[in-house]
């Protein structure tokens, strides 16, 4: 993981020395333009809502893969023993060249979600890639329920602490400065949490031998 986040740094500087770090606006299709009422007088944005729900779909149709399939059987068979299943016959390196394949799918389909929230520029995948590595830590390797249970976890905790810090400390401190110092310490409430889960349980929340 630590050498293809390397690579992706490489290649990512290689981009913007050859085109340039300007990014470009990808405005959002149509029918996810606007917003709608969940709460009476609470507008949310169509297509936030609209990659909530595709991130649920996505994680429950993995869900299924990896817990209910023959395919998902092979996959966790062979993160465990990858020579054993390769000795049983199972072409290893096909599979895991799809499992590869798929992966790239999703993170592809991820950038286009995200494009018109965000600017398409490169390296805009980065600052997530680091929360998913996060999120894997502390949810455990391998397992499904841990990644989704950590990833709302982590919401959680960067979302409050981003709402309450700023005003708890401007009990303390100016108003300008506790708005600035507030969301950096929220984002650091993160790593801090994922430290706390290392050192009690060092496989994660749930690992996936009991994931």
């Amino acid at each position: 993981m630590l050498a293809t986040f390397g690579l992706i740094l490489f290649f990512n500087e290689t981009v913007r020395m050859i085109w340039g770090p300007e990014s470009q606006p990808m405005p959002a299709p149509a029918f996810l333009d606007g917003s709608v009422e969940i709460l009476p007088d609470a507008p949310y944005p169509v297509i936030r809502l609209a990659i909530i729900l595709v991130g649920l779909a996505i994680g429950a149709g993995l869900f299924f893969l990896i817990t209910r399939t023959k395919m998902g059987m092979l996959i966790r068979a062979g993160a465990s023993n990858r020579a054993m299943v390769a000795a049983l016959g199972v072409n290893i390196r096909l599979l895991y060249t799809l499992v590869f394949g798929l992966g790239a799918i999703l993170a592809g389909f991820a950038g286009m979600m995200a494009g018109p929230i965000q600017s398409v520029q490169p390296g805009m995948g980065e600052p997530l890639l680091i929360l998913a590595f996060v999120v894997i830590v502390i949810g455990g390797i391998g397992s499904i329920r841990g990644a989704v249970i950590a990833s709302v976890l982590i919401g959680i905790v960067e979302v409050v602490g981003r709402s309450i810090l700023p005003f708890a400390m401007t009990s303390f401190m100016g108003s300008d400065a506790a708005q600035t110092a507030g969301p950096a310490i929220a984002s650091m409430l993160i790593y801090i949490l994922m430290a706390a889960v290392l050192f009690f349980k060092p496989a994660g929340l749930f690992p996936a031998q009991s994931g």
